[in-house]
């Protein structure tokens, strides 16, 4: 069922906060329970809304890029967005994302798995994903820690100069995100 490690890591995650002090002194027992509790509330909360996001994936695969460019930042909110970039390959999601603003890019990654974004930013190339890297950053800079731990060292390289020496000392890190941040410096 995962280390006591991970299911931090797993609700550390869940949002853009640090996790409260006192979910470290749970036990192993205690922290499943609420491991299980919390993803039993995000699945209720979230039943049903899988299918709608697959369908609106399943259109956007007719609707030209440049259309998707135009409507898209204008008429779907980031998190629906992540929702249904969640349901498209890497290849199709690059497709779209070339034309979106930086801004926009980055408020859906923060809601988008932490492997997916770091496979999309991992696609998009240096000069924008560079600007992309500098809005998560200070715009979201859990988060972007959550995506860095997955992307190579070469953006590793490009955002080291982009994090603030203040967040290494952000109380309540994870230690997925505290080991981000160390490999980082040590670049």
């Amino acid at each position: 069922m995962g280390s006591q490690q991970d299911k931090l890591n797993y609700l550390a995650e869940l949002t853009e906060t640090s996790t409260p002090q006192f979910f470290k002194t749970l036990s192993g027992k205690e922290l499943t329970e609420l491991k299980v509790y919390v993803e039993s509330v995000v699945n209720k909360r979230e039943a049903g809304l899988d299918r709608l996001f697959e369908s609106m994936s399943m259109m956007m695969k007719f609707i030209p890029n440049f259309i998707l460019h135009a409507i898209t930042p204008k008429y779907i909110e980031p998190s629906i967005a992540a929702r249904i970039t969640g349901k498209l390959t890497v290849k199709q999601a690059l497709g779209v994302t070339t034309g979106l603003p930086i801004e926009y890019i980055g408020d859906t990654s923060a809601y988008l798995e932490s492997q997916l974004a770091a496979d999309i930013l991992s696609g998009i190339k240096n000069s924008r994903v560079e600007k992309i890297l500098a809005y998560l950053v200070s715009n979201h800079p859990l988060k972007a820690l959550d995506i860095l731990e997955h992307v190579s060292n070469d953006l590793l390289k490009i955002a080291k100069p982009l994090i603030p020496e203040s967040l290494s000392v952000h109380i309540g890190l994870s230690s997925a995100r505290q080991e981000i941040l160390e490999k980082i410096q040590q670049l």
